[in-house]
């Protein structure tokens, strides 16, 4: 990479290193700062019956659909004194620097400035304290005071992972009894690869009459990406939600060996409740095979997808979310975010949303009623409590 391509530091500074003029500059002392785009944070300010309308546009939709990914944030800082690269960019929760960042370094714009980082993908309502490093006119080590700044607590997480879309964490909105779910644990995103080139939605198209058959998709991440996943994330499992077409004889994650794929055909929207909502089939059931994978604390972190991240993912993500105790207005946005072409509330996401209430008691809120639904699915009341003990902080 470039020297001004900047790496970001998770360990502490080597010991020695001077006092130099490498002045901070932005984000300024105690700042709060933003991956969101300015876009989305409006939309997410807006009531439901506002939101419900601005979909109703397809062209807006589709702007939408373009800011679903971390923005990257510009560190900048100032040289008085003839320093220079290259620079590290050190960023952590503790001040002297001992705890890991998730943060990512993204490769430098073309007209970027030389003393200037592009990092995204923080922990959302989190404490950051940052520095750079640097050589000085002499070539000796140089190294900035210690800045402090505060990552925005509007949920939620949004991820750039390089070449995968749609990626966010699950954590960092409020659950049951006013206690925040825990960031870093659960991921969603779209495909990690291609679906099979010999699939078709239509079957009449199919390449090949045979799945054993089928080519299996070409990857969508990078070596960085793969990095970045196994150093940072460090995903353990990676539940895909595709149907046997789509992975056709995939035996492993893209992400690579370390990563336990784990298949599991699933479907969407009303369909997860069964024929007539008996909670019986291919929905019921993969439900609940998908949601016993979250009861165990070996399995995380987890990351989940389908191909484009939307309907069979956000079923999944509804489900997760709303038996933690998020609001019902909430989970819709987490849906919202997606924003895909053919997005419908009536014939979509209402019958997933409003499937719950033929569960539980009258009255109950959504979190009960969830609770109710995967237990007629086969949950138990103790595999719901150590999901709950896992995700709630």
């Amino acid at each position: 990479m470039k020297s001004r391509t900047l790496l970001l530091a998770l360990a502490c500074a080597l010991p020695g290193l001077l006092s130099a003029e490498i002045i901070l500059k932005t984000p300024a002392s105690e700042a709060t700062i933003s991956t969101i785009a300015p876009e989305l944070r409006s939309f997410l300010d807006m009531p439901q019956e506002q939101r419900r309308e601005f979909f109703s546009d397809a062209e807006k939709r589709k702007a939408l659909n373009k800011v679903r990914n971390a923005q990257p944030y510009a560190f900048t800082w100032d040289c008085t004194a003839g320093e220079h690269g290259p620079f590290r960019v050190l960023i952590s929760e503790k001040e002297d620097f001992s705890a890991p960042s998730p943060a990512l370094a993204l490769p430098a714009d073309k007209d970027a400035a030389p003393n200037e980082a592009r990092i995204a993908n923080f922990l959302i309502g989190k404490t950051y304290y940052w520095k750079v490093e640097g050589l000085d006119a002499s070539g000796q080590p140089a190294i900035s005071k210690t800045g402090r700044f505060h990552s925005d607590p509007l949920a939620p997480r949004l991820l750039t992972i390089p070449n995968i879309e749609n990626a966010r964490d699950l954590g960092g909105r409020v659950g049951l009894d006013g206690r925040m779910i825990r960031q870093g644990l659960i991921y969603r995103s779209a495909g990690l690869n291609a679906n099979s080139p010999d699939f078709d939605w239509d079957r009449t198209k199919w390449k090949k009459e045979r799945i054993e058959d089928f080519r299996i998709g070409e990857t969508k991440l990078s070596p960085e990406g793969v990095a970045y996943i196994k150093d940072i994330l460090r995903w353990k499992t990676d539940l895909d939600l595709r149907g046997p077409g789509e992975v056709a004889t995939m035996k492993e994650s893209p992400a690579g060996p370390a990563v336990n794929w784990v298949h599991h055909s699933s479907l969407s929207y009303g369909k997860v409740f069964g024929q007539d909502g008996n909670c019986l089939g291919e929905g019921p059931e993969a439900m609940a095979k998908n949601f016993r994978l979250f009861c165990d604390r070996a399995n995380y972190p987890i990351e989940f997808h389908c191909i484009a991240g939307a309907d069979r993912t956000g079923a999944l993500a509804y489900v997760l979310n709303g038996v933690l105790g998020v609001k019902a207005d909430d989970l819709e946005k987490d849906w919202e975010i997606t924003a895909n072409s053919y997005f419908k509330y009536e014939k979509m996401f209402d019958a997933l949303a409003g499937g719950f209430d033929q569960f539980g008691a009258p009255g109950d809120p959504l979190h009960k009623k969830i609770e109710a639904y995967l237990q007629k699915i086969g949950i138990t009341p103790e595999e719901i409590a150590s999901f709950r003990a896992i995700m709630l902080e």
